[in-house]
Formats: C-alpha cells, structure tokens, sequence
C-alpha cells in the first residue's frame, strides 16, 4: 500500500514539474511579446516595460522606509498594467512584509514577491534583480497582466 501511494504521489509531482516547465517557457517565449501590447497610460512611465520614468516623476528610493519604498513601487506597477492596487499591496505584504531583501532559506525565493529563479527569468524583467522592488514590482503586475496571478493566489 505504502509503495502504491509513493509511486501515484511521484506521478503527480512529475506532472506538476511539467506544467510548470511548460509554462516558463510559454512566457519565455511569448512573455515579451505580450509586454509590448501594455499601455502606458500610468503618469510615472516613460516606456512600454517602464523600465525609465517620465522627467520630473518623484523617487520611489527617497521614502524614509523599505516599506514606504515598495508601496511607491508597487503603486505605480499597478497602474502601469492595470491591476487591482490593493490586491498587489495585500500580496506583497503577505510575501514579504515589503521587505524587498528577504530570501525564503527553505524555498529560495526572493525580493518583494518571492519569485521562484526560473520564474522571475521567465519575465522582461528577468536580467535584473529581484531583490529590486521596482523591478519585483513590475515583474509581478506583468506576470497578472499575461495570466500568471495564480503563482501568488492560493
């Protein structure tokens, strides 16, 4: 009975490692393509991945706290790909408490989201940091924006 349950239980792990490779490179292959169809109608965004500011925007960096820091981020992501604000805001507390330099020791997730590696290169943003809260930020609301708020949605 024990072996039985081992082997269906191997069976449904395999299948669920499958899906999420599938998935990655889904958005490896068709992430970017879809990033450039996001409008940029939010006041902060210079550019379509909001990867520059438009002049005179406001620093996110000169809050006073790492919490007031991402909520600025997260704001403007939000907006930039027309997602709920107060549900990014809940989600990123739930992750990390806006502490967008911790790291899960157990699973290795990091930054203001806890992004798996594989997941957070599977997005424009993947060549920078993810302990970087604008770019955390922006790699989340882009993710919800192409479907893949259930990585965060339990």
């Amino acid at each position: 009975m024990l072996s039985t349950h081992s082997a269906v239980l191997r069976t449904v792990l395999r299948s669920m490692l499958l899906g999420v490779l599938a998935l990655a490179v889904l958005m490896t292959t068709a992430g970017p393509a879809f990033a450039q169809k996001s409008g940029t109608t939010d006041k902060a965004c210079a550019n379509k991945l909001c990867t520059k500011d438009k002049p005179h925007t406001a620093s996110c960096w000169k809050k006073k706290s790492r919490s007031k820091i991402s909520r600025c981020f997260i704001r403007r992501a939000a907006a930039h790909y027309h997602q709920n604000t107060a549900h990014a805001l809940y989600i990123a507390h739930r992750e990390s408490r806006y502490n967008y330099k911790v790291t899960n020791p157990s699973s290795g997730t990091a930054g203001l989201y806890q992004f798996a590696h594989r997941t957070w290169q599977s997005t424009p943003y993947g060549k920078k940091s993810p302990y970087n809260p604008r770019w955390a930020s922006l790699a989340a609301m882009w993710m919800w924006a192409h479907g893949g708020i259930h990585h965060w949605d339990l």
